[in-house]
């Protein structure tokens, strides 16, 4: 904050406090009224501040409290500011640029923060995860169980059918990567032969890295009306997250947190039963009499009923004073999976340093050194019967697969390989080294009571390297299926995203109850470098893993570097005694992923905002607000280009074309998303209450879709810009204090949102993306239609004057857009206990339960058993069981497979008690600041029509389109965690 100026200026001091407890508020930004002159509160709440002469209007500010005002008179030397607590979240600022903020009782759009108390409440494996049912307009699932995450965030609908779907994550100003890189697990599995040339590999998406203890607050900028500031990186929403800062406490302050806990698998699917052998013989021939044991063994319970001690310890130190602060922490993270050898390890440094140099120059310096590791197992898709499963549904209960006396594993006489060998032999390893570092300099070239000007430049970096190391030795079953027993598999994945900025912010505010100006402007510079290789060896050498150490070696690499630069303007009035709020911006980007990357593309945005002051007793404030703005997003990595391959023309090496492949555009542009929004917030009862109510259409045009090509021209397809796809929706969010004293709080939130895509221009003939094709389940781009439909085969047509009589009909069968989804949260604090919980509830979305359909085919699914014995009939049986109905459907009937997503989740549950004080000092001394002690679950309940593992699943990962299929993944697990918090 810029010091007051000396001359002509007398001095005040008073005490900043809690108005719950009495207890200073260290840290706490107190500044005169109308300007940017102010001090920080030393660690007894106390403060100096040489302010001008005559009448002045002191504010305070402090995380998590009600800004407080106060006049203080010509002739007054002292004052005490008394701060509420803010429980509804009223007070603070939100980002409305890149060098922008605005207090958010004036901002224009929908705007969600996430404070540090909502995100720690309970241990998450991942930033993502602990915002589940916290956000409206935020549909945010798992794509399986494996340890380490692996998280799809989708904000206010599909925004792109081909294009990235990812949201832009700021940390700190560093423009992060959220990267998936496979793991090469495919090289085992097969699973692109299977029709669906996408990987599978169920990777973590590289967000799962940032520690959540370190994070301050989260905003959520879901729509291009917000986010258009970001131009064509932000048109899937920008995620900001900040992390924590030393306050200016003076002495410092420790918090140390210890947590014990455990996974535990939430769910399994069951299999079929066999009680005799000729049931055995029945099913499977006469083959299955020398594998039947006449025992029952339950391989999903083996492979996945682990639950051994997870843990976690962390500790941080803040402080410092008006020059100095620092903010450092540090984590020791190991999480066991439910399948034995499986589990994430992590470990982070974290230094957080603002220092002001001189009179005018402010650094703000972070640096974040992360180390992970991550065992996640074999599973999902695969095509060589390997992943775990995959092998169950075709493996009966009866078969002893276990080891003899020797350690010898024996086949699997039903399937290509023995699940409990592979879990027992194979290596499937990830490890992470990452670096995030951001510095931040604001300089002051203007400080005084009606107008300031500041230079804003910084610079962020995000550098991480990923290894995969996978080893499958000869002697395992499926090794010699190719004939090149043994595998190793090492991959390397290096990334570096560099941004730059240079900004400058000026602020005019004639006085006290008149008006106030900002305006911005600057530039900003953006690349990004992924280099991935992987090395394939088969054939090892006995014995051996190196990737140097076997006859056949396979040797692939793919690089892809984006360079970015755009440039800003955006201008805010705050009018009418801080009523009205009228914004107006404009940004150009240009980027290599363009087919012309010299162009500008332009993304304006504007807003307003006007706040009625108690129009009702009832009713404290209420605010109308309207923004509209353009975001785009960019080409993906290639689109503009045209692959080759290497070819033999003759012995001699060439380059030839391959029809498979999409021919690139020189011409390709981002598509370009348009956004309105409309809504209102509401303060009644006293702020005791508040509403937010939102709508908004988004309409994406331009957007990348393939076209066919004549066959002359040597390939079938290629990308091009065109069609239209628009998104209408709904948010609200309710909270509220039925409670409030002095030793008994109760606060509670409830959100709401619907949100319905559809296609209202389509250039090409109506597609299929995403899937395995009309016999399962697809997703159909069709003008007219949901964006997100799923089609498949449903009957033969029995119309006699349709011209498809007698046909297999393919109609739409269900969509993987839930109808909505709500949440409720409930935080209620009795003297020194706390009890928090959070219930999430989304109803549709429907699922391709393809993994259903595999134990179906295994004829192991738990209602499969043919009611009169022997095989299933063909046709469509009556009266017979309905696994065997499901297989007599099949390429007939896909709307078997194709199940409800719908769910409520016991999402976290948490129970705390803080020591008392006496207590406290009597046991610890006056040096321990508090002591909590608390037990916790995540996951703990969930209801369900899903016959899957869990209605939570992707087997693509993070996808704009086929989200929702369900094949072989790793199940879902629950947690349960005992925690202590110490502070010094």
């Amino acid at each position: 904050m810029a010091p007051a100026l000396a001359a002509q200026q007398r001095e005040v001091t008073g005490r900043v406090t809690a108005a719950e407890t009495d207890e200073p508020l260290p840290g706490a930004e107190i500044y005169i009224e109308g300007t940017r002159l102010g001090t920080l509160a030393d660690e007894e709440g106390n403060f100096r501040i040489q302010v001008p002469q005559g009448e002045v209007t002191l504010r305070a500010n402090y995380l998590g409290y009600k800004s407080e005002s106060q006049l203080v008179g010509g002739d007054e030397a002292t004052v005490t500011l008394v701060l509420q607590q803010d429980v509804l979240q009223l007070e603070g600022v939100v980002t409305t640029g890149l060098a922008a903020t605005v207090q958010r009782r004036n901002a224009a759009n929908a705007v969600a923060v996430i404070s540090d108390s909502l995100i720690g409440r309970v241990p998450t494996q991942s930033v993502e995860s602990s915002l589940q049912g916290k956000v409206p307009g935020a549909l945010i699932q798992q794509n399986s169980g494996a340890p380490g995450g692996g998280i799809q965030v989708n904000l206010r609908g599909v925004s792109s059918i081909n294009a990235d779907a990812e949201p832009l994550y700021v940390v700190d100003g560093v423009l992060v990567s959220n990267a998936s890189v496979q793991s090469g697990a495919d090289a085992i599995t097969n699973a692109t032969g299977g029709g669906a040339g996408d990987p599978q590999d169920n990777p973590v998406n590289r967000i799962a890295d940032l520690d959540p203890r370190d994070v301050e607050r989260i905003e959520i900028l879901k729509g291009a009306s917000a986010g258009a500031i970001y131009g064509s990186k932000a048109a899937n929403g920008v995620v900001l997250i900040t992390t924590k800062r030393g306050r200016g406490e003076g002495r410092p302050q420790v918090s140390a947190t210890a947590r014990l806990g455990t996974f535990q698998v939430s769910n399994d699917i069951g299999s079929r039963s066999f009680e005799t052998l000729e049931e055995a013989v029945d099913a499977f021939g006469e083959s299955a009499a020398e594998a039947y044991t006449g025992r029952t063994f339950d391989y999903e319970d083996e492979l996945f009923g682990e639950s051994d001690a997870s843990y976690e310890a962390s500790a941080n130190v803040s402080g410092g004073g008006n020059q100095t602060r620092y903010y450092a922490s540090a984590l020791l993270k190991d999480d066991q999976g439910t399948l034995d050898g499986t589990g994430y390890e992590k470990q982070t440094l974290r230094m957080n340093l603002d220092q002001r140099v001189g009179s005018s120059l402010n650094l703000a310096i972070t640096t974040n050194l992360i180390h992970s590791n991550a065992r996640r197992g074999l599973t999902n898709n695969d095509n060589t019967g390997t992943s775990y499963y995959v092998v169950l549904p075709f493996t009966p209960n009866f078969v002893d697969l276990h080891p003899d006396a020797n350690g010898v594993y024996p086949d699997n006489p039903f399937e290509r390989s023995n699940p409990l060998q592979t879990r027992d032999l194979s290596d499937v390893g990830e490890d992470v080294f990452r670096f995030l570092g951001s510095v931040r300099g604001t300089y002051d070239l203007i400080a005084s009571d009606r107008h300031s000007l500041q230079l804003i430049g910084d610079v962020g970096v995000d550098r991480f390297n990923q290894e995969n190391e996978l080893l499958f030795p000869p002697e395992l079953e499926f090794e010699p299926q190719d004939g090149l027993p043994g595998t190793s598999v090492l991959t390397n994945g290096d990334n570096t995203n560099l941004n730059a900025s240079g900004n400058l912010a000026y602020t005019f505010s004639p006085g006290p109850n008149s008006y106030a100006s900002t305006t911005t402007g600057g530039v900003q510079y953006f690349e990004t470098d992924l280099n991935r290789t992987s090395i394939v060896t088969r054939n090892l050498v006995g014995g051996q893993g190196n990737v140097d150490q076997g006859s056949s070696v396979d040797v692939a690499e793919d690089r892809q570097r984006i360079e970015e630069f755009g440039i800003y303007a955006q201008e805010e009035l705050l009018l009418l005694d801080d009523r009205m709020l009228l914004t107006a911006g404009l940004r150009g980007d240009r980027s290599s992923s363009n087919g012309d990357d010299e162009k500008y593309y332009l993304f304006p945005k504007a807003a307003a905002s006007y706040r009625f002051r108690e129009p009702a007793p009832w009713l404290e404030e209420f605010k109308l607000r309207a923004a509209f703005g353009q975001t785009g997003n960019r080409p993906l990595f290639g689109q503009k280009f045209t692959p080759l391959d290497q070819a033999n023309i003759e012995g001699l090496t060439g380059i030839g074309v391959d029809e498979n492949i999409t021919a690139g555009d020189p011409d390709v542009a981002p598509e370009r998303q348009s956004e309105v929004e409309t809504g209102f917030d509401a303060v009644l009862f006293d702020e005791r209450a508040s509403l937010e109510f939102s709508v908004y259409q988004r309409t994406i045009t331009d957007l990348l879709l393939e076209r066919t090509l004549a066959p002359s021209t040597g390939f079938n397809t290629q990308i091009f810009n065109g069609g239209e796809l628009r998104n209408r929706g709904v948010e609200v969010g309710l909270g509220f204090t039925p409670v409030l004293g002095e030793n008994v709080n109760w606060f509670t939130r409830a959100t709401f949102f619907a949100n319905k895509a559809e296609i209202t221009d389509l250039p090409v003939p109506t597609f299929e993306t995403g899937g395995f094709g009309t016999a399962l389940g697809s997703f159909r781009i069709e003008e007219g239609a949901s964006a997100t439909q799923i089609v498949g085969v449903n009957g033969l047509d029995e119309d006699p004057n349709s011209p498809t009589f007698g046909e297999v009909r393919v109609d739409k069968l269900g969509d993987a857009n839930p109808d909505f989804q709500m949440s409720l949260l409930n935080d209620i604090t009795f003297h020194g206990w706390n009890f928090y919980s959070l219930w999430d509830w989304k109803k549709g979305g429907d699922i391709i339960n393809l993994t259903r359909l595999l134990f179906d085919f295994g004829q192991n699914t738990e209602d499969f058993e043919p009611a009169d014995g022997g095989e299933c009939p063909t046709g469509r049986p009556t009266v017979d069981s309905p696994g065997c109905q499901r297989v007599a459907g099949f390429q007939t009937f896909a709307g078997q497979y194709i199940e409800s997503g719908s769910y409520l989740k016991l999402r976290e549950l948490a129970l705390s008690y803080d020591v008392a004080p006496n207590l406290r000092s009597g046991l610890f001394g006056q040096d321990v600041r508090y002591v909590r002690v608390g037990v916790s679950g995540r996951n703990l309940v969930t209801f369900t029509p899903y016959s899957g593992l869990d209605p939570e699943v992707s087997n693509f990962g993070n996808r704009a389109i086929d989200r929702n299929i369900d094949v072989g993944p790793y199940p879902p697990s629950r947690s349960f965690w005992l925690t202590v918090d110490v502070g010094f």
